[in-house]
Parts: structure tokens; sequence; C-alpha cells
């Protein structure tokens, strides 16, 4: 194993790559543009977590909105609104402001594979186009 040096100014990274911040973007909604189309209720992964990470943030913007009742909220297995809940993206009205995770402390670790998931319910979609935005880097050398 080598030690990993932070420069100082002026200096370069050599040998190695550090781990850099990255930005995913995923849309969710019934239109055929969306990456993650969906139509009946249920739990559908938004990004496939296969190494550990680290997450800085995510948004939300809503560009189409959706049906009348449909409820979504981001999170992973273990809390379904963990990044983001129903109320606070308020999916029922478009607009171009991005809603930033409030259901955790940020910067959060993922130590192993965990999917980041957006659950449907209340509704059938029949319309709806949501933007997702995630802020990580990977962990792994």
């Amino acid at each position: 194993m080598t030690v990993k040096h932070i420069p100082e100014t002026g200096e370069v990274f050599v040998g190695y790559v550090p781990a850099k911040r990255q930005v995913a973007h995923v849309t969710i909604g019934s239109s055929s543009d969306a990456d993650i189309q969906v139509g009946e209720t249920g739990v559908y992964t938004l990004v496939n977590v296969t190494e550990p990470i680290v997450v800085f943030g995510l948004w939300s913007q809503c560009a189409t909105a959706f049906t009348t009742s449909v409820t979504l909220t981001i999170g992973d297995s273990t809390t379904a609104d963990l990044f983001l809940a129903d109320t606070t993206m308020n999916i029922a009205s478009s607009g171009a402001v991005l809603i930033a995770s409030t259901g955790l402390t940020v910067p959060y670790v993922y130590a192993a594979a965990q999917d980041i998931q957006g659950t449907i319910a209340g509704a059938t979609v029949a319309a709806g186009l949501l933007n997702v935005y995630v802020d990580y880097a990977i962990l792994g050398d």
C-alpha cells in the first residue's frame, strides 16, 4: 500500500488518481424519454451502487407534473425517504428550482453496495418527469 499525499500548491498528483466528485443524472417518469419508466406503484432503482461511495448531495427537479395523488420518495432499501420525501419534492407541480436532499446528513457513506431507489405510491403514474442529480465520489482505489 502506498501512502497518499494531498498535494500542496504547485504540486501534482503522481502515480494515482484521487477520488473525484461526479454527478449522476437520472430521470424517472411516465415519458418514453425517462431513464426509468414508471407506471404502476412500486420501488424502482434510480442509481445502482456497486461499490463504496460517498454521497455529497442529491437534488431533484420536476420537469413535468405527476398525476394527481401520485407520491414519490427517494431513498434506499433501509429508509425509503432517506434523501427526499414526497412532500419536499412536490411532484404535483413542475418548476425550474432544484430541491436539495433533506432527509439525511451529508456527506453520506455507502460502505457496501446499496441502490438509491424511488418509491412510487398513491396512484398509477400517467404523467410526470423528474430529474434526479446525485453528487458522489467512489471510495475504492
